[in-house]
């Protein structure tokens, strides 16, 4: 552990312990030494490996959560958090181009794919009238391989196939196919909590915060398209909009 975290305690000295820790935890993330995914010593174990107290430990450990660098998951340790993806609000891109830009491979696992009779929020979205059939895709979206989102899309007046979906790879890719144009979107942000399921396939406990994405696609006739709501991990995504006055 001391190799990766080039770690010299200065006791006494205006900086206190548990910041210096915080430091060259970063430091060593910052440097590639730590690793996203890497799991890190336990609290006793740093306390018996750096010779300092389990308060510092603790108080430094809080920074690190705080500032997102690292994540806790319950009944596994500690881990170094992924590298957040900046994520512009400017303009309507799919999941697949967005992680491609970063020079990341995206895929996704198929966990739901059927026509249902919608509720009356989703009806709402799409403009149609409650108990109406639409299509649900419910998807788990990974980059390299690596989980980092649900996608819980909801989608009238069209007709796919779970094939034609996994042939092309991006949703928005196989309806342009289509000679579907999608000209804009309206998008609202909040935290939630996760529910069990979506702990399970996030690697995160129960209860976690996660980012909830709603969507809603338009055609240039402003028919409504598709209503997506979109969950991801908290380490992995950070919006950004540039505002002006």
């Amino acid at each position: 552990m001391e190799e990766y975290l080039k770690l010299r305690f200065r006791r006494g000295g205006p900086l206190p312990l548990h910041h210096q820790l915080v430091e060259a935890f970063r430091e060593a993330i910052r440097e590639g030494r730590l690793q996203p995914g890497d799991r890190l010593p336990s609290e006793p174990e740093l306390v018996a490996r750096l010779g300092i107290s389990r308060a510092t430990v603790r108080q430094a450990m809080a920074e690190l959560l705080a500032e997102g660098l690292i994540y806790r998951y319950q009944g596994r340790g500690t881990f170094v958090a992924p590298r957040k993806f900046e994520h512009p609000l400017q303009r309507l891109v799919s999941f697949s181009e967005d992680i491609r830009s970063r020079g990341m491979k995206p895929s996704s696992r198929i966990l739901f794919f059927g026509h249902i009779p919608t509720d009356s929020e989703v009806a709402a979205y799409l403009k149609i009238p409650p108990g109406k059939t639409v299509l649900r895709i419910y998807r788990l979206r990974l980059a390299d391989d690596q989980p980092v989102g649900l996608h819980d899309s909801y989608l009238s007046y069209l007709h796919l196939t779970a094939q034609e979906l996994e042939s092309a790879g991006s949703l928005y890719a196989l309806l342009e196919s289509k000679g579907i144009v999608l000209a804009e979107a309206e998008e609202t942000i909040e935290a939630v909590a996760a529910n069990p399921e979506q702990g399970r396939f996030l690697n995160l406990p129960r209860g976690a915060p996660l980012l909830l994405v709603s969507r809603v696609v338009y055609a240039p006739d402003q028919t409504p398209i598709e209503f997506v709501r979109a969950y991801y991990h908290p380490n992995l995504y950070r919006y950004s909009v540039r505002l002006k006055r």
